[in-house]
This record gives C-alpha cells, structure tokens and sequence, in this order.
C-alpha cells in the first residue's frame, strides 16, 4: 500500500508544477477576448465587403440587360432635283450610213 501511495504522490508531484495558475487564467481569458473581438470585427467586414460586392453585381446585371439609347438618326438635306427637259419626241431618228473608206 505504501508502494501504491508514494506512486500517487509522485505522479500528482509531477502533475502539479503544470496546472494553470490564476495568473494564467487572467492571460488566457485576456487573449480570447482579443481574438473574439478580432473574429467581430473580420466578420463585419466581411459582411460589409459582400454587401457592396453584391450591389455592384446587382448594378452591373441591371445596366448589362438595358438595351442602349437610340442614337437620333443623321438627316441630310439633299439640294433640290434638277428637273431635265424631255427630248423632243415629235423629231424623227436620223441614221447616216457613210460608205466604207476605199483603198
């Protein structure tokens, strides 16, 4: 029995000097406050930047199905047109036959 207590006492001998102390507790408890808040503020920024990432998809999409402006069509004024004067209908054709050149 003495064997199995002096067994005990050096094991929890061992295991005590490893044990937090208050002081470790206080550390502790200081950092993971640190790193929840540092959690926050990551996730609202994270929110943040989706947020405008999605407004700008959003934006983008609704300018992307627009069909664009009708540009106002060119007018070109052309000059008047010249009116030609008919040939005279009533004059007969005249063919002139020349005889072919001799040699």
């Amino acid at each position: 029995m003495d064997n199995e207590v002096s067994a005990l006492k050096a094991h929890i001998d061992a295991i005590v000097p490893t044990l937090a102390t208050k002081a470790d507790i206080e550390i502790f408890r200081a950092e993971m406050h640190k790193m929840s808040a540092e959690g926050y503020r990551w996730m609202v920024a994270s929110m943040i930047g989706m947020f405008l990432g999605f407004g700008g998809l959003y934006f983008a999409a609704n300018n992307a199905t627009r069909s664009p402006p009708q540009p106002t069509p060119i007018v070109v004024q052309a000059p008047p047109a010249q009116t030609l004067q008919p040939a005279q209908s009533n004059q007969p054709i005249v063919i002139y036959l020349s005889p072919p050149p001799s040699k």
